[in-house]
């Protein structure tokens, strides 16, 4: 039997290669998605030109097509070829929806006919790739996932490029020649930022007051509190006098009552949740979600990483104790850890397959599979990735954890107005068990711990029905405050509660069930999107939409107010989620798409224009950068962030663009000489003294030996890795040949250059996996 096993990235193919070897068969590496859809004009040559018609190919879906950049042909020819002589495939890429779609497109891309089998994981190390491949799924099981992921591709290119084309043609501003991008998801995404935007803006504060009155007994006093929230705060000031005036005159008896409560600890953490925790770190989303992935592919000492659950399923409830060994040998940990863990089950617990609900992952967890060399390799951690591993194994820790117990004592005193009773109240507790929070403190990562009380200090000990009096009643003078935008860590978890920004009541709670508007794996790119297009940017640590932005935001939101409805995206993606519960099909979600894209497309058609756009600025281009920080090096100047995110701005400072006529540069002038010693050309002088003349001698030169330039994507991973000691290629900055850039790249990816550059690698390949898993 001759045996295909593809992967989804080189590196994934170095590490399974390294498990098992080639018992199983040859391996081979994808490079993210080697196939891409049809565009538009490859369908239909009239949809070349930008219409209002609604993007749906005669057969109603896009074919699959090579994609040809940065040698992904070579790639998918190699496997191709391959799977010529062979009777079965493995499909060995990422465990997730893109992971399937990826693998599975090209085995049907080249109409393979024998057997198709899955190896599926939890985590990427040894002992998972061993079991993963010595208990090969049918892949039939993962049709669902595949149809999933076919459904998100389909739909996105259908929505996102349709109502992108139809809002440039509608709502484009004279004058303006850029495209107006709408995104299924990162449209609502940037509703999110500019709707809170002129919440704050159009804030206007209100004065209220709280009252307090002060009890006295013969031998003790407590000050108690009438404080209501909301919209019946006492925003009415002659009220609140009169409710402390009738507080001064009380006299009579308290109310004391007591009980013993316990909370249970929240589950532990998925990604949403772990980038709202390190949020408060000022962390950005994206960042959690580099380092969280490090901590899996490069330590394995944690589970999935881009999970959007936070349960467990219930049979690994028996891998809970020797979990709690293996983490009581780090020495960190070993006064944390409870003797035995408490399993709780159902769907208030953590181990529930029932709160799985068909997702493919668990909550992130640390990995039992490499336990016996946690304290090892929590040693060679880093300050970020420990700082990460931390939050996660604390959390899992606590959700095992036993319960934290505290008596918690009221006391009140009634108040009676002509109108109306006031309760004065004061809240106290005395913890008697610490139980999970001696693990993860007061402050968890999400609001699922019960923390109501006023006051959590001990209360004097007056007895329930006590006689006494009001000494002192006060009223305090408070004022409302603007709502705070959002961090970069809280965002992801504003995306996946979309229900609370739906009226309807029946909406609400069947949206809470959902995971809200991207995925785990998107939301971070989804917000670095919005920044790289001016649209949202950061100030003092909170994201604030752009004047471009909220142009944006503003101009769609009059014309189709849908493209911004969070709840219409996150039934979308709920919609996305049922195939692969098995309560949709991939055929059924695209008409849900067509539909809905067809509906705001009519709206839009019969839009327009309106307000001037922004004076628009960019991000600047690392070229660009480079030559604004060699200037202000020679002139002495500190840059300022704010300089350094302006593309204006550094155009600016860098002065008038060269005369294409003018003299080359003596970095232009250099390349030329070096190219023409290399390739024993004659360099003439007649094109030494102008720019024009010059360029076009190099790129004759370059396209006559062979020597294509390197593509803008190969560049912009060179000016990645070049610095720290590494050197760049021949040409650099300027112009990099084709064979150049293979040469580099081939070299920092392969042969890497000491532990730092495989660092850089590792953080490059995970940058390049995100901007494949991005919703646009």
């Amino acid at each position: 039997m001759s045996s295909v096993i593809i992967c989804e990235k080189p590196s994934q193919a170095r590490r399974i290669h390294a498990v098992i070897g080639t018992q199983y068969g040859r391996i081979l590496a994808a490079q993210g998605h080697l196939l891409r859809l049809q565009a538009p004009g490859e369908v239909k040559p009239e949809w070349k030109a930008w219409s209002d018609d609604i993007l749906v190919p005669p057969s109603g879906l896009y074919a699959y097509v090579p994609d040809e950049g940065d040698g992904k042909q070579r790639r998918l020819e190699e496997i191709g070829t391959a799977l010529k002589d062979a009777t079965r495939v493995i499909i060995a890429t990422d465990t997730d929806r893109e992971g399937q779609l990826i693998g599975e497109s090209i085995v049907r891309y080249f109409g393979f006919g024998g057997e198709v089998l899955r190896a599926w994981w939890k985590s990427e190390d040894e002992t998972a790739f061993r079991q993963a491949f010595a208990n090969l799924k049918r892949n039939g099981e993962y049709i669902p996932l595949y149809d999933s992921g076919v459904a998100r591709a389909q739909g996105d290119q259908i929505f996102n490029l349709t109502l992108t084309r139809v809002a440039t043609k509608r709502l484009r501003p004279q004058g303006w020649t850029g495209a107006i991008g709408i995104g299924r998801v990162k449209t609502p995404t940037l509703g999110i930022i500019c709707k809170r935007e002129l919440e704050i803006r159009n804030f206007v504060p209100r004065a209220y007051c709280d009252v307090s009155a002060r009890f006295s007994t013969n031998a003790e006093e407590v000050t108690l509190w009438f404080r209501p929230r909301g919209d019946n705060r006492l925003f009415d000031k002659a009220r609140a006098q009169l409710i402390r005036s009738a507080a001064e005159t009380y006299t009579g008896p308290i109310r004391v009552t007591s009980e013993h409560k316990r909370t249970a600890p929240p589950r532990p953490l998925d990604m949403t949740a772990l980038q709202k925790h390190a949020g408060a770190w000022g962390w950005s989303a994206s960042k959690v979600l580099e380092v969280t992935q490090s901590l899996y592919e490069t330590h394995t000492l944690v589970t999935y990483p881009r999970a959007d659950t936070r349960y467990l399923p219930e049979n690994m409830a028996g891998e809970a104790e020797p979990l709690l060994a293996a983490l009581a040998r780090i020495e960190a940990y070993s006064h944390l850890v409870p003797a035995t863990p408490t399993v709780r089950t159902g769907k208030s617990g953590t181990y529930c397959n029932a709160g799985l609900n068909g997702a493919p992952h668990h909550a992130i967890i640390p990995n039992i599979n490499v336990a016996d060399e946690f304290a090892e390799r929590y040693g060679q951690l880093g300050d970020e990735e420990r700082k990460i591993f931390d939050a996660i194994a604390k959390a899992w820790l606590a959700a095992v954890a036993p319960d934290h117990e505290y008596d918690e004592t009221v006391m009140d005193i009634v108040v009676g107005l002509d109108d109306a009773s006031v309760p004065f109240t004061v809240r106290g507790r005395v913890v008697t068990h610490a139980g999970w929070k001696s693990i993860v403190g007061e402050e968890t990562a999400d609001e699922q711990a019960e923390d109501d009380a006023d006051d959590s200090a001990v209360l004097p000990p007056i007895p329930d029905g006590a006689e006494g009096r009001v000494s002192e009643a006060k009223c305090h003078g408070k004022i409302t405050e603007a709502p705070k935008r959002y961090t970069d860590g809280e965002l992801p978890t504003v995306m996946q509660n979309a229900w609370k920004f739906v009226d309807d009541a029946g909406e609400r709670d069947r949206l809470k069930e959902t995971h809200g508007i991207g995925t785990t794996a998107t939301r971070a790119a989804i917000i670095e999107g919005l920044k790289h297009q001016n649209f949202i940017t950061v100030d003092k640590g909170r994201l604030v939409p752009t004047e471009l932005g909220l142009w944006l935001y503003n101009i769609v939101v009059t014309n189709a107010a849908d493209l911004t409805d969070v709840g219409m995206t996150a039934r979308l993606e709920d919609r996305l989620s049922s195939i692969y519960r098995g309560e949709a099909t991939a055929a059924d979600v695209i008409r849900d798409i067509v539909r809905i894209t067809t509906e705001l497309v009519q709206k839009l058609s019969a839009s327009a224009s309106s307000g001037a756009a922004p004076e628009i600025d960019r991000l600047p281009t690392p070229g660009m950068l480079a030559a604004v920080r060699a200037k202000a090096k020679r002139e002495g100047i500190r840059l300022t962030a704010e300089m350094l995110k302006s593309f204006n701005a550094c155009r600016a400072y860098l002065g008038p663009m060269r005369d294409s006529n003018g003299t080359p540069s003596e970095k232009q002038l250099a390349y030329a000489q070096r190219l023409a010693v290399a390739e024993n050309l004659a360099l003439p002088d007649a094109v030494r003294g102008e720019v024009r003349k010059l360029s076009g001698w190099i790129d004759t030169a370059r396209k006559q030996h062979g020597l294509a330039a390197a593509s803008d994507k190969q560049m912009e991973w060179i000016r990645k890795f070049v610095g720290d000691g590494v050197k760049p290629p021949l040409g650099y900055p300027d112009t990099v040949s084709l064979a150049d850039a293979k040469a580099f790249l081939d070299k920092v990816f392969v042969k890497g250059s000491g532990r730092e550059q495989s660092r850089r690698a590792d953080r490059g390949r995970r940058r390049g996996r995100s901007q494949r898993d991005s919703d646009l």
